[in-house]
């Protein structure tokens, strides 16, 4: 029999258990094309590329979540995500434990896997090889299947516009399914990461694995692959932006099968920029990539003893505004409660710099709210401090935040104000920060949300 006169058909399959076995039920046959390579796509613009992730998210369901807790007093996050953030290099293996308990998630076994948070995303999914023998004189006939079952990670970075992508087989999860001759064991199979652009606004570095389907049964190390997507040259703006895609690529053609197609994953999005003003202990962070398929949203804790006070305050203000100070002659809209699903940017938040005009009009506001002066008097700025308050230091709280534009200062959206205990104030202010830095969230591009809790 010609070696010409077969081929083999392959597809992705979510590791998705059923009665029968591996559920195809959305499993897709992949694209063609020669050479195990994909056309590259024109990017989106940042502001295409946005609102096209936050869609994604909110279909998905994919909710990156921030503990203000989990800040220490001196504002270093306990939390892994933080850990993530400083990593200057990338580690020869996904970190842990975060890695572990992404994949745990039933939803690491979707065709577009989980985006744990802003630097981490997983999959745990499968490939399926269907193989044909092919004759000039009658339909292909079907000589059997071979599945595997996969694990990858993918890690941004706040050090370096790259990301590196892990990928390893299941240790032992080889089948050969229909096979009424030898097994195909010797057949090999490849695979390596590679960006949905070309270079240079996007390009990968690492070789491309290729083992027989008997060799990767018993592979166990993980392989990577860093996609890096630099600052485009004549980009005049601060944070010099860039929204790549990147995606997995198979390939099991060989001698005996030739004409298999190529497969590849779902394209995945994420986001680099240059942004100069991220800071920690001294430390620039002036390069960084992102996963933006996730909604990040900043919690508080009504029980905490670090910010409860502070906590009350942002959740009267969101459920309850026409309560709260100052007093408006029309029905106060406060805007950035956290919502399961909320409808991409409506009511969000975002981030401007703490120096510029925007904060200092928001600080001119609050003062005159909390100070009973300027637009507000006696009647509608906040009642003074009780003697007790004025004795423990208790300080004049905003919300929304004075570094955002939606602000007291913001002309669109109304605010409160409120007197917390001046502790509480700084330690919520304090993981403010640190959210904006671990999560980097951006100066205006980033929409975030607040969520109180119990």
């Amino acid at each position: 029999m010609s070696r010409r006169t077969r081929m083999t058909m392959a597809v992705l399959l979510p590791l998705v258990l059923c009665a029968a076995g591996l559920s195809p039920a959305h499993a897709r046959p992949p694209t063609p094309s020669p050479g195990a390579t994909f056309d590259k796509v024109e990017p989106l613009s940042p502001d295409e590329a946005r609102k096209r992730a936050l869609r994604r998210a909110a279909e998905l369901g994919n909710h990156s979540y921030y503990d203000a807790d989990k800040v220490t007093d001196d504002g270093r996050s306990r939390q892994s995500l933080g850990r993530l953030a400083t990593t200057a290099a990338f580690p020869a293996t996904p970190p842990q434990p975060d890695t572990g308990d992404c994949l745990a998630k039933p939803e690491a076994a979707r065709r577009s896997g989980w985006t744990y948070n802003r630097l981490l995303w997983c999959q745990a999914f499968g490939y399926k090889a269907d193989y044909f023998k092919v004759s000039t004189s009658g339909p292909p006939t079907y000589m059997g299947s071979v599945i595997i079952d996969w694990q990858m990670a993918a890690m941004g970075s706040n050090t370096q516009r790259s990301l590196r992508v892990f990928w390893r087989p299941v240790a032992g999860s080889v089948r050969y399914v229909g096979w009424t001759t030898a097994n195909p064991t010797g057949q090999p199979f490849a695979v390596h990461a590679e960006c949905a652009q070309a270079a240079p606004y996007c390009s990968y570095a690492g070789t491309t694995p290729s083992k027989s389907w008997s060799a990767w049964n018993t592979t166990t190390d993980w392989f990577s692959w860093d996609l890096t997507s630099p600052a485009q040259a004549g980009d005049p703006t601060r944070e010099k932006i860039t929204t790549p895609d990147w995606h997995l690529v198979t390939d099991a053609t060989s001698l005996d099968y030739p004409l298999i197609p190529p497969g590849k994953t779902d394209d995945l999005p994420f986001r680099c920029d240059s942004a100069d003003y991220f800071s920690r202990f001294g430390q620039a962070f002036d390069r960084a990539c992102v996963f933006t398929d996730v909604i990040p949203h900043l919690q508080y804790n009504l029980s905490s003893a670090k910010h409860g006070t502070v906590a009350r305050h942002i959740q009267d203000a969101q459920l309850s505004p026409d309560t709260s100070y100052p007093i408006e002659s029309h029905r106060k809209t406060i805007p950035g409660r956290w919502e399961p699903d909320p409808d991409p940017e409506f009511g969000s938040l975002h981030r401007v710099p703490g120096t510029g005009a925007i904060a200092a009009s928001n600080t001119t506001w609050k003062n005159y709210a909390c100070n009973r002066n300027g637009a507000y008097n006696a009647t509608t700025g906040l009642p003074p401090k009780t003697p007790q308050q004025e004795a423990e230091g208790w300080q004049c709280d905003e919300y929304p935040f004075r570094s955002t534009a939606e602000g007291a200062g913001s002309g669109t959206w109304d605010f409160s104000v409120r007197w917390v205990p001046g502790t509480q104030n700084g330690s919520a202010g304090g993981s403010l920060i640190a959210f904006f830095f671990d999560d980097r969230i951006l100066h205006v591009n980033d929409p975030f949300w607040v969520k109180i809790n119990p």
